[in-house]
């Protein structure tokens, strides 16, 4: 049996015909929504903002934080049709309507499934030239080459949509984030900072992830933003907003309450080992207490 060869195109003999891609389900997100998101989703609907109970709002498309999601969720889906259709539904859409539905905190906790109350989303002060500069240590601000590639062979990526993570995180990510902040440290309410950019932490996770949203807006792969959502934006904003234990536990929108990051004691010198120890450090706590690797005589002061 003889393999048969691609047929040359005209423009270009020695490649075949590139493959057209394949025509979207929906022309729009909305008649997505409409016609396949919606009817999949079936759940008990709750009147009151309680605690795992769910809620919706029949003009979802007022709602930003919702609109969005549904956009990329549509994106997503035009690109898992076939195959990857089942693990479409549980890594996405499953995902993205725990968030959108949870009437405790999520953007509709203030709509019943007949009423409509705009839900704002989270607000910030103008953030302060000096922070406007190089990203926050920690977060390059290059990628470094890979030596797989040459200079010439590399392709100039396009600008960032953000120039800066603090346009992104103003612009775009609060404008789409709308939850219930409680402000009272309990567990499982949310609470927010104005002065969002002055607590270290919290800024460096938002550069992070603004790197993370330029990277996904070009990227091929056109789950890339919805993916973005459900297991990097969704996780890093439980986290920040955590009333009882968060880094900004102490804050409310309105009153900014530093805190400081976690202290460290001096090490004592030669605790992990001393100099001329041939043992690997990542291999010590693999292997009798770290503390006996200290030179005889040692008593642990620095």
């Amino acid at each position: 049996m003889t393999a048969t060869n691609p047929q040359p195109t005209a423009a270009n003999p020695s490649k075949p015909p590139k493959k057209q891609p394949a025509k979207p389900s929906f022309p729009h997100f909305v008649d997505f929504a409409e016609k396949w998101l919606l009817p999949l989703i079936s759940v008990r609907l709750a009147e009151g903002q309680r605690e795992n109970t769910y809620t919706w709002c029949e003009q979802w498309w007022e709602h930003r934080p919702v609109a969005v999601r549904i956009a990329h969720l549509h994106t997503a889906f035009e690109a898992s049709r076939g195959p990857g259709a089942s693990a479409y539904v549980g890594t996405h859409v499953d995902a993205h309507f725990r968030v959108i539905l949870d009437a405790a905190k999520g953007p509709l906790h203030r709509c019943t499934p007949r009423e409509h109350i705009e839900t704002p989303s989270l607000p910030s002060e103008p953030v302060p030239a000096d922070k406007t500069g190089p990203p926050p240590a920690g977060e390059s601000e290059t990628t470094p080459p890979t030596s797989e590639a040459t200079d010439k062979e590399q392709k100039k990526p396009p600008p960032p949509r953000f120039a800066h993570h603090t346009l992104w995180v103003r612009q775009w990510l609060l404008p789409v984030t709308a939850v219930r902040i409680s402000a009272n440290h309990r567990e499982n309410t949310y609470t927010w900072c104005t002065r969002w950019f002055d607590h270290h932490g919290v800024e460096l996770r938002f550069a992070l992830l603004h790197r993370a949203f330029e990277a996904a807006v070009i990227a091929e792969d056109k789950a890339a933003m919805s993916s973005l959502f459900t297991r990097q934006i969704d996780p890093a904003m439980r986290l920040i907003l955590d009333a009882a234990n968060g880094p900004l536990h102490r804050c409310t929108p309105g009153n900014h309450q530093p805190l400081p990051s976690l202290g460290s004691a001096r090490v004592p010198r030669q605790w992990f080992g001393p100099a001329h120890a041939r043992i690997p450090v990542e291999r010590l706590g693999f292997a009798p207490d770290f503390r006996a690797y200290r030179t005889p005589g040692e008593g642990g002061s620095s």
